[in-house]
């Protein structure tokens, strides 16, 4: 597995940044999660839009799918020329116009999911846990081959944590806030509480989702010692 981050921050970028965005590459399947604002052009660096295989969207906050729109644009022009192959797309059902949008779309496969769900993509293994934010919202864990990565999507605590990092290799986490800033009734985790995860499980974390307020020097403080990395866009993490 390899993953690429094409967007890392939340709820806007920073200047030239991108937001919550990342392809995963799996086998010979290339299945991109979220698709921010920024997110289309970032990933004509590394593929074709149509070879994406799989979209993920965890939920339907904007810094998550902006770029979704532009994305059936593209996809439009295609089967205008007689293209027909269809990205599988899994997402939650609740998400207003947007969500209904991507429903709605005739040139997506969508598939609606909820916690506890499970599906393969050929002989990959999708299973979704429910998230606690404001909205409805799923991780993933995707295992192939005898290796696990986890994706939070954007949450708090919630009893999902524990099992999205329990036997992952790599997790992908919702790192918004500083301890600092942080409480439970926030929508986000903090950066520590991720260490504290890691710690627990004897994995790795790449922590997204970053606040734009945050300085560099402040964030890598906050991961020192530790097996958690802060995201980098444009860097590409083997699993």
């Amino acid at each position: 597995m390899k993953l690429t981050v094409l967007g890392k921050y939340g709820p806007f970028p920073k200047n030239g940044g991108a937001t919550s965005s990342y392809l995963l590459q799996v086998a010979n399947k290339n299945i991109l999660l979220d698709v921010g604002a920024g997110a289309f052009s970032r990933l004509l660096h590394y593929i074709k839009p149509e070879d994406i295989d799989v979209i993920i969207l965890s939920h339907f906050h904007f810094d998550h799918t902006s770029d979704i729109g532009v994305l059936i644009y593209y996809f439009q022009s295609l089967f205008a020329k007689g293209y027909t192959k269809k990205p599988l797309v899994f997402c939650p059902e609740d998400g207003g116009a947007l969500a209904q949008t991507v429903i709605d779309c005739p040139y997506f496969d969508v598939n609606l999911v909820r916690g506890g769900e499970i599906s393969m993509v050929e002989d990959i293994d999708l299973d979704f846990y429910e998230m606690r934010h404001p909205v409805q919202s799923v991780g993933v864990k995707i295992s192939h081959g005898g290796k696990v990565f986890a994706y939070t999507g954007d949450t708090n605590t919630t009893v999902s944590l524990d099992d999205l990092f329990e036997g992952s290799d790599l997790v992908l986490a919702d790192g918004a806030f500083l301890q600092k800033d942080w409480n439970e009734n926030l929508p986000h985790l903090c950066v520590e509480r991720i260490v504290q995860l890691c710690n627990k499980y004897g994995n790795k974390s790449i922590i997204s989702h970053i606040n734009p307020k945050y300085s560099e020097e402040d964030l890598q403080k906050s991961v020192e010692n530790s097996t958690c990395e802060i995201a980098q866009e444009g860097k590409s993490y083997i699993i």
